[in-house]
């Protein structure tokens, strides 16, 4: 019965990594929206929303290995020389995993940057926008009191 729960946890594992590099390849394209002169905040979104179901698999597999793990994990440790090659490759399998997270984890604050970097480039520009069209609504109530000519009394001579 270990076995097949072995198993099923290396399957866990394979998949997560599969996800873990797809989530990384989904970071990279971020990247390079983020990167665009001309970004695409369209664009942006699809990729925030296709990551999102990518991390929400992720969390599906966690809980999985996690229950499958607590179910084995008396006899893993009772009878660690039994299990010795499946306890190696789900160690390495781990392993994996972790370095794969910590990449994408790396990647995921340099994009958080980037963002941010963005955010406040179109806090600027809305901004010099206020500015400018309050600078014309200025303009315009000043040249408009110009062009008035103030009411004047006019007598006229019959």
């Amino acid at each position: 019965m270990e076995q097949k729960y072995i198993r099923v946890m290396l399957e866990s594992l394979n998949k997560k990594e599969k996800v873990l590099l797809q989530l990384i390849k989904k970071s990279e394209e971020q990247k390079d929206i983020l990167s665009e002169a001309n970004m695409n905040w369209d664009r942006f979104d699809i990729n925030l929303e296709e990551k999102d179901i990518l991390v929400q698999e992720i969390l599906r597999q966690d809980e999985g290995f996690q229950g499958l793990y607590d179910r084995i994990k008396e006899p893993l440790v009772n009878k660690k020389e039994l299990y010795r090659e499946e306890i190696s490759l789900l160690q390495e399998g781990i392993r994996k995993v972790t370095e794969l997270g910590a990449r994408l984890e790396a990647m995921e604050q340099r994009n958080k940057k980037l963002v941010e970097a963005r955010l406040a480039e179109g806090r600027q520009t809305i901004k010099q926008s206020q500015i400018g069209s309050r600078a014309a609504a200025e303009y315009y109530q000043r040249m408009n009191k110009i062009n008035t000519v103030d009411p004047q009394l006019m007598d006229k001579k019959s």
